[in-house]
């Protein structure tokens, strides 16, 4: 196995939909490099057909097979697959993605003349498979950049310059064995998984993209990508990222562009808090979530550049608190209103909650198990009813004050 170049790793969880077509893929890469590769495919105790599929691919693949007995996390079970290689160098493969045969091997390539870097890290690009072409690139830099170990600083102002998410990398088995880097949620792993392998060697940024993330295999195909998720969650784990790197820069020396760095460090994750907003409330986020979030952009003075007015996020977080959340942590059983609340707005309430949502005309009609709503009550039988029968009463008054 002396001469085993590289190791494509793939952990992999009741995807076979998705992973048939990656092995598919991989018969074509691995025909076309001019090194000897191997496949390692960990799959994570699938109970789909990922198993039997795999045990037909062995004869079509150089291909190594893992099988967890139970599911053992994502994070370590691509561990696994990274752990069992045996290639000088290592490149990660998600289950539905693919590579750029002739990127990739041009990566291998400048590495093979850099045997002082423990990685390279490339863009990537967002390809539509149903279109057949690519839909972006994610970020750009204008030519390939070897940034010499321990050097921090470049690193980060490299970083801060093209906007870079180091996520895409080709490894060097002897550096990730020695490190084995695992993320937490504290600071974003891209931003410090890189100055941990800056610490082991030389980093190369290549500039050319030899990973394609895939956005839609089939028609219909509509899953929700992991990169969507993160965008609207993890925006102060990107300012935990930069400010770890920050925090080396500084003890190590040698910025040059301090003003840069600065203003990268402020202004992205407020620039992510902005995206993560626009998503949530493009894709119905939590109202609750997406109210708070829009207060810390106001708190910071963005909130005119909000993506939708304060006014309509307060009040839609105000409905779904009192007709949603507070309900479902009191367990009530039905949605009871008072007071003068038109017919359409009455609809619009039944329409966010899964429980019944009525008018109470008089105190007998408010239960020991219902949230009352009072929009204005002026009938004091009605109010000293929700005040001591019910589960909790709330005014439209309260609501305004809690969603200030």
């Amino acid at each position: 196995m002396s001469d085993l170049k590289l190791s494509i790793c793939i952990p992999t969880y009741n995807r076979a939909r998705y992973l048939e077509t990656v092995l598919v893929h991989l018969q074509e890469v691995v025909a076309q490099l001019p090194f000897e590769t191997e496949i390692i495919v960990s799959d994570n105790a699938s109970d789909d057909n990922t198993l039997a599929l795999l045990e037909t691919s062995r004869a079509l693949l150089p291909l190594t097979i893992l099988k967890q007995s139970e599911n053992i996390g994502a994070v370590p079970n691509m561990h696994a697959a990274l752990r069992a290689a045996k290639g000088t160098y290592l490149v990660y493969l998600a289950d539905d993605d693919r590579l750029r045969v002739e990127a990739l091997q041009n990566a291998i390539s400048m590495l093979d003349a850099n045997p002082a870097a423990s990685a390279l890290y490339a863009p990537w690009q967002i390809k539509d498979l149903v279109g057949g072409h690519a839909t972006r690139q994610f970020y750009r830099q204008p030519r390939n950049v070897t940034i010499s170990q321990g050097n921090y600083s470049q690193l980060l102002e490299h970083i801060a310059e093209h906007k870079i998410y180091s996520e895409i990398c080709i490894l060097r088995r002897e550096v990730f064995k020695a490190l084995n880097p695992i993320a937490n949620d504290i600071a974003f792993w891209a931003f410090t998984t890189p100055a941990e392998y800056l610490g082991a060697g030389d980093l190369i940024y290549a500039q050319d993209p030899f990973y394609c993330s895939i956005s839609r295999h089939f028609v219909g195909d509509n899953r929700a990508q992991l990169g969507l998720s993160e965008a609207m969650t993890a925006w102060d784990t990107y300012r935990g990222g930069l400010e770890v790197l920050h925090g080396l820069a500084l003890a190590h020396g040698g910025l040059t562009k301090p003003a840069m760095v600065a203003e990268f460090i402020r202004n992205h994750p407020l620039e992510r808090m902005h995206t993560a907003l626009k998503l949530r409330l493009q894709l119905g986020g939590d109202p609750l979530e997406s109210y708070t979030l829009a207060a810390r952009l106001r708190g910071v003075g963005l909130g005119s550049q909000l993506p939708a007015p304060m006014e309509q996020i307060r009040s839609t977080a105000a409905l779904y608190f009192a007709c949603v959340k507070l309900p479902e942590t009191l367990r009530a059983e039905s949605v009871t209103i008072i007071g003068n609340c038109p017919e359409d707005t009455l609809q619009q309430l039944a329409g966010i909650t899964n429980l019944p949502v009525r008018r109470a005309q008089q105190a007998n009609g408010i239960g020991a198990r219902d949230v009352v709503l009072d929009f204005s009550c002026q009938d004091e039988t009605l109010l000293e009813a929700a005040r001591t029968s019910a589960l909790a009463h709330v005014t439209d008054t309260q609501l305004q004050q809690k969603f200030a």
